[in-house]
């Protein structure tokens, strides 16, 4: 609704209403809460997980990933009190944590994704306020900074933008102290550059410049001091050198000269002094892998053809290149594990099977007499498997299995009397603490283990049972999370799918309180699945398919509990039935019976009328109905996508019987088919996306003439036969907007007035090729809502009533170049209700009704900066709306103790009515 259409016509009437209102109960603020805590029956692992950092003054600065929060910054100065969350880099972001910690002066630098900018370089000097994106290196979602390695004074890495492509950068920190090293493959093309390692003051690594293959190069930070070492390989065909390794001033690494296989090659940065060690293999590759400095030593794995693989050694001479130890008889070697080794002392300690004890812990000093296997933790030919080394001081700590204790933590001094159980945090045989180090914080190690629950927490441990300890739990709350899928309104009752920890997943149904949210039926018996989705209310009855001791097939709810409709294809298959859609309360979708192949059937929630509709493809492999939409006035009912021989995939309607179903168009003659998708009917006319051998994946509109059908190209909007992809057809302001890409804008906002001329570019939202991720467009007070990305503001809600200059930001949620990622937006009455994030609360429950002054956060579910992350799981069509049901609007959310079924009522008054404080009235409802 516009705003001004609720403007209060006069004084009076205002007063009249406050003379009611105030004869009248208050009423308080909308509120959301819990409807129900469906899971209670276990503790579940809550996915958190920690990565390595870099200490800062006298914290450990490092990145946690949660389940609603991968891109977390915590600090820990190795007590309770002085651990806690610094900033929340990335609210609600899901994915890749933060990494590539480096320490530069009073700063540190790392990367860290977020939703506008991709995996990018953040700098931080340990505080909230200091912590924030250097620059964005590659405009858009990919990416541009990985591999930080300091040398000297610098930090030098892989950095990617359009440009240049991947190449070498540097930084001293600053966003105009961070610049191109050197271009090393002119061209956008980028030299994929890997394998960065530090030797002294010289940077060796790998590249490809595009004429001498994949090879070994350095730089020492300036253009001129960036070159390649040596073509190993002369010609465009590479050596591919890997394991770089620095041993003192030397390089160490593999490589292949085309000549002798894999070997063990070294390099102290000239090319005379870029040569094979040895060719440890005469007949093929040693493959010489696990790469480790001791001392002088170098200590790898290798096979020489006739051993097997066996520790190594090379002091970089040929002839000082040779075996320890043949630990593993034959030609059957060993089996080193390269995630598991440090050096401590003098020897190298490694977690080493030797096909007679296991994978346990071995090892070495680079001699016979000191190869040798440390203890066999779990006795016998099982393996005790250590791992996640951390060397501090004098000891070696590791988690490590035996059969009376599970995975729990250990250490070593190198001694077998030495080696032994520090701690069983989760006591008993079948429980795992899974001790993960991450961190060395002075005299102690910062890691994450399981507690007492299942519980994942911050613990701390200086090697000895007295010293180890309890840290923090950073989600203290039991996360026992339903995911719930499907929600959807059942004349007032919401149903949905959900898992409570003892039936499996389930269909389940709700009003709105604890004692009305039940389970409808264990469909699958026992903790099995029936996996219930696609939901759909077609006349008085609601449908959906679940998998139950016949396959998947069409079940629907009844009154108290849920019954199958039709075994449409008998035995245990299931006819996999899909697309649920109503159209006039005739339910329509695809199955497949296992005799006609995937074709259009209809229900009107009984087996005798469950039946298919037309057989457009004889024989059961073929057919193929997809993509179902009621269609409205624009043909018989409904429109699909079906299959036939000699025509492809193409668009046709049905009115659910034989002779009313019709193909609409043959858009791509002949055999290869349009592949229509992407349907939005509006009247007489279809909106959709289809292929065609001469342009690919463009946007269509057909007219029903109601004669014919009248097939309209919108245009070729990515030029040629490459596809433009349109998607999100959605009708606003008088407008069809709908989404496309093409290679100059990336994918955009575009409108389309019904022809090829009038389908342009509404806006490129986010300037050039980087897309500005447009979704969630919904039509609201007037104009189109909808998400959106660029550099300034980062993914924010943007409006447009389908002008250049009316498409804008509406309102940022996260000032600056973070994302407020508003998701699933819902129009409730006069609301748009939706999922937003900002610094202070993290993602969580937003509502606007159509100002940018009253679009605001309605609740912190999950208190602090941490994220409930609100959301609507749809398995079907992906993340959508929330459900409105009733006189309740729901979605799950995740109080900290997992992901739960949630509602809020709607709004009756918008202006402060609600609170019942006078001061927040106003003559004019926002």
């Amino acid at each position: 609704m516009n705003p001004n259409s609720r403007r209060l016509v006069a004084p009076l009437s205002l007063a009249l209403v406050v003379a009611f209102t105030l004869g009248a109960p208050t009423v308080g603020p909308a509120q959301a809460f819990r409807v129900a805590d469906i899971n209670t029956t276990e503790v579940d692992n809550d996915d958190l997980n920690a990565r390595p950092g870099v200490v800062l003054g006298s914290n450990l600065l490092f990145p946690l990933r949660t389940t609603e929060d991968a891109v977390q910054l915590w600090k820990s100065n190795g007590t309770a009190a002085g651990t806690a969350l610094l900033k929340n880099l990335s609210p609600g972001e899901t994915g890749n944590s933060a990494f590539n910690f480096v320490q530069l002066g009073a700063i540190a630098l790392f990367t860290a994704p977020d939703e506008a900018a991709g995996n990018e370089l953040w700098s931080t000097d340990g505080t909230a306020a200091g912590t924030f994106r250097l620059l964005d290196l590659n405009p858009g979602t990919s990416g541009g900074a990985s591999k930080l390695t300091v040398v000297g004074g610098s930090v030098l890495f892989i950095g990617s933008e359009p440009t240049n492509g991947q190449e070498l950068w540097k930084t001293d920190g600053t966003a105009v102290g961070t610049v191109l090293v050197k271009d090393i493959r002119p061209g956008t093309t980028g030299s994929n550059m890997t394998g960065l390692v530090a030797v002294g003051s010289t940077l060796f690594f790998t590249a490809d410049d595009g004429a001498t293959g994949v090879e070994l190069w350095k730089s020492n930070g300036t253009e001129a001091g960036t070159v390649r070492v040596k073509d190993i390989v002369l010609g465009p065909t590479s050596s591919f050198p890997f394991d770089l390794t620095a041993v003192g001033s030397t390089l160490f690494f593999t490589a292949d000269d085309g000549s002798h296989g894999n070997e063990l090659w070294k390099s102290n940065g000239t090319e005379p002094g870029t040569i094979q060690v040895k060719d440890i293999h005469l007949t093929g590759s040693s493959d010489p892998e696990d790469l480790i400095a001791l001392g002088a030593l170098l200590i790898f794995t290798a096979d020489d053809g006739a051993s097997g693989v066996e520790l190594w050694k090379s002091n970089g001479l040929e002839a000082g290149t040779v075996p320890i130890e043949e630990i593993g008889a034959g030609a059957a070697g060993i089996d080193v594990y390269d995630d598991a080794f440090a050096v401590l002392g003098t020897s190298v300690l490694l977690n080493l099977d030797d096909g007679v004890s296991g994978a346990e812990l071995w090892k070495t000093d680079g001699t016979a007499a000191g190869t040798s296997q440390v203890l066999d933790i779990e006795a016998g030919p099982e393996s005790g498997f250590p791992e996640e080394f951390v060397a501090l001081g004098s000891v070696l700590l590791f988690r490590a299995f035996d059969s009376a204790h599970g995975t729990e933590l250990w250490r070593s001094d190198g001694t077998p009397g030495g080696t032994f159980l520090v701690e069983d945090i989760l006591p008993g045989p079948t429980d795992d603490g899974s001790p993960s180090p991450f961190g060395i914080l002075g005299s102690s190690v910062l890691m994450l283990a399981r507690g007492v629950g299942l519980d994942w927490e911050l613990w701390r441990t200086n090697g000895t049972e007295a010293g180890t300890s309890f840290l923090l739990d950073p989600t203290p709350l039991d996360a026992t999370p339903t995911t719930l899928n499907d929600l959807t309104d059942s004349a007032g009752t919401l149903v949905f799918g959900a898992d409570d920890g003892i039936h499996g997943r389930e269909p389940w149904k709700s009003n709105g309180t604890e004692a009305g949210t039940d389970l409808m039926l264990d469909i699958a018996p026992g903790g099995l699945d029936s996996d219930p989705q696609q939901f759909t209310v077609s006349g008085n009855r609601t449908f959906f398919a679940a998998a139950g001791p016949e396959g998947t097939e069409l079940w629907k709810k009844t009154v108290a509990s849920a019954i199958l409709v039709e075994d449409i294809r008998p035995g245990n298959t299931g006819s996999s039935l899909t697309d649920l859609v109503d159209a006039d309360g005739t339910l329509f979708f695809s199955a497949d019976d296992g005799t006609h192949g995937r074709e259009l059937w209809k229900s009107n929630g009984f087996d005798t009328d469950t039946n298919m509709v037309v057989d457009l493809e004889l024989g059961s492999g073929a057919g193929g109905a997809s993509s179902l939409i009621a269609s409205g006035s624009f043909g018989n009912g409904v429109v699909y996508g079906g299959f036939v021989t000699g025509e492809g995939n193409e668009i046709y309607t049905s009115d659910g019987t034989g002779p009313g179903t019709d193909q609409v168009a043959d858009l791509e003659p002949g055999p290869a088919g349009s592949f229509p998708g992407a349907f939005l009917a509006s009247g007489l006319a279809l909106f959709l996306s289809a292929e065609t051998v001469a342009a690919g994946d463009e946007p269509w509109m057909i007219v029903d003439t109601g004669i014919s059908y009248v097939p309209v190209s919108l245009g070729n909007l990515n030029p040629g036969v490459l596809d433009s992809r349109p998607f999100d057809f959605t009708i606003a302001a008088g407008t069809i907007f709908f989404t496309a890409e093409e290679p100059t804008h990336g994918r955009e906002l575009w409108k389309t007035g019904g022809s090829a001329v009038t389908t342009v570019l509404v806006k490129d939202i986010f300037p050039g090729a980087p897309t500005s991720q447009v979704d969630d467009l919904v039509s609201f007070d007037g104009r189109l809502f909808f998400r959106a990305c660029d550099a300034t503001a980062g993914c924010e809600l943007w409006v447009s009533d389908g002008s250049p200059a009316g498409t804008q930001v509406f309102k940022d949620l996260l000032p600056g170049t973070g994302s407020g990622n508003p998701r699933h937006l819902t129009v409730v009455g006069d609301d748009l209700w939706f999922s937003g994030c900002d610094e202070a609360a993290g993602c969580e429950l937003w509502v606007s009704d159509g100002t940018a002054a009253r679009t605001r956060r309605v609740a912190d579910l999950h208190p602090g900066p941490e994220s409930s992350n609100p959301r609507s799981n749809r398995s079907r069509i992906g993340e959508t709306h929330f459900i409105d049901s009733g006189s309740l609007l729901y979605f799950a959310a995740n109080d900290g103790a997992g992901q739960e079924l949630w509602a809020v009522s709607p709004l009756l008054f918008d202006d402060g009515f609600e609170s019942g404080g006078t001061t927040e009235w106003s003559l004019t409802a926002p």
